[in-house]
């Protein structure tokens, strides 16, 4: 019984804790009530998950959403970890990991995403070039082929710009906002800074193919070591919490002073060590990648 009830402690502990940090900030009516660094701490944790729900393409529930699944893994996992083990400790260590495996879930998806459209912008600047060598008019008259057979993630982006027959430089803006990917930028860039004849752009395109794909190169290359020191770091933190959930399993007489407050007390203290190592671990392994491409769109 006292096991259930520490579950069920941990569990709640933990969705509040992400229900807190989730929904949306209320508008504060006065300073002494909400404090204005507490409301900003709050949106930026509230933009956040909408930028990773949206992100990962969960445009129906948002970070609403995002947050429900997050409580729903915290719970599942918090729970069976403390029934498990008998070690209300270990159960809150399950919560956090139940939050931390959506949110990598969440974080790979938006990765692979982004390797879709990378790639689609390096097609995009290949057809762009083979067009324009192959005797295509203009940049726009390329453009509207690409819009027909090109890419088929960027397609609908180079349809509306190809329609777009005033405001072009805005139309790119538009799309360069929605796609949100440096690559897209370099491509804009040679658009608009260069003038209308195909023939004198295909040389540029040439180039810029060039870049895009060693820029690409670079940072696949970068991102590969990235994971596999993550994965290292990851693993030398979960194997101590492995082999208590092991020994617990075995009801192993060693954990037997974990079962009293001090023992629950030192055990909390070394899991918050560990989990203070392992951010900072990340932390140092936290890639800037590309910058975005700041253009003039007046």
């Amino acid at each position: 019984m006292f096991e259930v009830a520490a579950a069920l402690c941990a569990g709640l502990g933990v969705t509040a804790a992400i229900v807190a940090v989730a929904v949306p900030p209320p508008a504060p009516l006065d300073e002494a009530v909400v404090p204005s660094s507490l409301h900003r701490y709050l949106s930026k944790r509230w933009k956040d998950e909408r930028a990773l729900a949206a992100g990962a393409g969960w445009t129906a529930f948002g970070a609403a959403g995002l947050a429900v699944v997050q409580a729903a893994a915290a719970i599942a996992l918090g729970s069976g970890a403390a029934l498990l083990t008998g070690l209300p400790v270990l159960g809150a260590a399950g919560a956090v990991a139940g939050v931390g495996l959506v949110r990598g879930t969440v974080a790979a998806r938006i990765r692979s995403q982004q390797v879709i459209r990378q790639d689609a912008v390096l097609d995009s600047v290949r057809m762009l070039r083979q067009l324009l060598e192959t005797g295509a008019t203009s940049v726009h008259t390329a453009v509207a082929v690409l819009g027909e057979r090109g890419p088929a993630p960027l397609r609908s982006e180079f349809r509306v710009i190809a329609a777009t027959s005033v405001g072009r430089r805005q139309a790119w803006s538009a799309a360069r906002q929605r796609i949100g990917e440096p690559l897209f930028d370099m491509l804009a860039a040679a658009v608009l800074v260069q003038g209308p004849v195909g023939g004198e752009l295909a040389p540029l395109f040439a180039d810029l193919e060039a870049s895009v794909s060693s820029a690409q190169e670079v940072e696949r290359e970068a991102r590969a070591l990235q994971v596999q020191a993550r994965s290292a770091a990851t693993i030398i933190v979960s194997l101590p919490i492995v082999f208590l959930v092991a020994l617990s399993t075995l009801r192993s007489p060693y954990l037997d002073a974990y079962h009293n407050p001090a023992g629950q007390a030192f055990l909390l203290a070394m899991l918050a060590v560990m989990a203070c190592s392992y951010m900072w671990m990340k932390r140092l392994l936290l890639l800037p990648g590309l910058q975005r491409v700041r253009l003039s769109d007046a």
